[in-house]
Formats: structure tokens, C-alpha cells, sequence
């Protein structure tokens, strides 16, 4: 009898241990890891004692609520995060991602969560006029390694000199020391690097052609998480949570582009 009892006790214990393991395996249980390089404010940034900060930290947070899921940032190189998201160190992509053909041959994207476009900040004696000097092999593109903005001139302006530097901050100042013509990214940061070097930069605020909004990537395949997070962006721009992101991080970025007659993106 002893016998049986501790048979059947070894056998519940073991059902116990893989119930146990089923729960943790489950999606809603399941941490969902962001990766984003901290180093794009307001998007992408951390506050006065190191923790992630920005409109994007915020979305990833509302995107954890929504599918009861627990968020954790990873900080990661930007340059780092396709890899990592391939190898499974983090589950999606919340960075300023701009969808690119290149990008999606090895991750999905989500819907566009903002119509992002991109523009120039040029050497105040640079010839560049328009998007149509760029593809000279007497123009000097900087751009920060990785981003849409490296991926645009490799892709446009293929005759063009391209400067892929890590920093963005080292990328800007080669413009603004007349080293390199231009320097391409998104209009908030073309407008605050122009600020920042007004007497040797001017910017070109027309949108470059052929490009799309930013994304939240993930690994391929991952349908059913895709369909999630759409319905999680759709309603997200009607419940009032951007309006909550915008009144939050963004206010004063939307007045700089009401100064500029521009479209705000988010």
C-alpha cells in the first residue's frame, strides 16, 4: 500500500512540475523583451537615474498591457538589434525602426506606427539643393551606421561617397566641419542638429522619396503576434494613448514643427 501511495505521490508531482512549466510557457506569462538603443530622445533615452525613458518606452509599456504581458527594455546597439532579435535575445523591435525591402527580407514588421520621413541637414556651402544632387561622386553623405538614413543613400545615391559612422553625434559634426555635404535621418533630428550648428548647416525640409514609417519588427513567421500588435497600433491612435505619448514627450517637438509648417509624424 505504501508502495502505491508514493507511486501515485511521484506521479502527481510530476504532472504538478509540467502544469508548472506549460503555465511559464505560455505567451501571456511570458516576459516580453524590447530591444531599442537608449540613445534617441524623446523616443528612445533613459531618465535622471538610468532607467529607459522616451515615447517609445512608453508605447512598448502600453503594448505589455495590452497583451498582459510584463515588459523588459533591453538597451542594444542599434546596429546590434536585428542580430539579437534573430538570435532571440529580445522578442520584438521598438527603436525608430523606419520599414525598409532590405530589413524585411530577414525580420516582419508591424504596420507603421508613424509616417516617418526623412530629410537633410547639409553644409552651409554644400552644392546639394534637393534630393536630386545627392548621387554625384563629388557629394559626401554622413550617416550613423545601420540606420534608414545609411540604408536610403546605399539604396539612392549609390555614385555618392558614403561616411557609415556609429555615433550620430560624430556623423552631424562631420557636415557641420564641411567634411561631408549632408547628413539624412528624421526631421526632429535634422531640426535639433540644425540648432545646434546654425552657422555652418542649413537643412532641406522637402521628404526624400521612397521611404516608409517606423515598425515594430519581430521574427519572421510570428503571425500571430503581428495580428496583435496591429490591432494593439490601431487602437492605440484612437483610444488616447499617442495622446497621452504626445502630451508626455513630444509637445515641445510638435510646436518646433508647427514653426516649420511640417507634419508632426506620431
Amino acid at each position: 500500500m505504501k508502495k502505491i501511495l508514493a507511486i501515485v505521490l511521484i506521479f502527481v508531482f510530476v504532472l504538478s512540475g509540467c502544469a508548472s512549466k506549460a503555465t511559464e510557457a505560455t505567451p501571456e506569462n511570458k516576459v516580453l523583451k524590447v530591444g531599442m538603443e537608449l540613445k534617441y530622445p524623446p523616443f528612445e533615452t533613459k531618465d535622471a537615474d538610468g532607467n529607459p525613458d522616451g515615447a517609445s518606452v512608453m508605447l512598448a509599456k502600453a503594448l505589455g498591457e495590452y497583451l498582459n504581458r510584463e515588459v523588459e527594455i533591453v538597451d542594444t546597439a542599434y546596429p546590434s538589434l536585428i542580430p539579437a532579435l534573430e538570435q532571440g535575445d529580445i522578442d520584438i523591435i521598438i527603436s525608430s525602426m523606419t520599414i525598409t525591402e532590405e530589413r524585411e527580407k530577414v525580420v516582419d514588421f508591424s504596420e507603421p506606427y508613424t509616417n516617418s520621413q526623412l530629410m537633410m541637414l547639409v553644409y552651409k556651402d554644400s552644392k546639394v539643393q534637393s534630393a536630386d544632387d545627392l548621387n554625384s561622386s563629388d557629394v559626401t553623405i554622413a550617416s550613423k551606421t545601420g540606420t534608414i538614413g545609411a540604408l536610403w543613400a546605399a539604396a539612392n545615391a549609390p555614385n555618392a561617397k558614403i561616411l557609415n559612422i556609429d555615433e550620430e553625434a560624430s556623423a552631424v559634426l562631420e557636415v557641420a566641419q564641411g567634411n561631408a555635404d549632408v547628413f539624412i535621418y528624421d526631421p526632429l533630428s535634422i531640426i535639433r542638429h540644425h540648432e545646434n550648428y546654425m552657422e555652418t548647416t542649413r537643412t532641406i525640409l522637402e521628404p526624400l522619396p521612397n521611404t516608409k514609417g517606423w515598425g515594430i519588427a519581430m521574427k519572421k513567421g510570428e503571425n500571430e503576434l503581428r495580428n496583435q500588435i496591429n490591432e494593439f497600433i490601431k487602437k492605440a491612435k484612437t483610444d488616447g494613448t499617442y495622446d497621452k505619448i504626445r502630451e508626455t514627450y513630444l509637445k515641445e517637438k510638435m510646436q518646433e514643427f508647427e514653426q516649420y509648417n511640417l507634419e508632426f509624424f506620431f
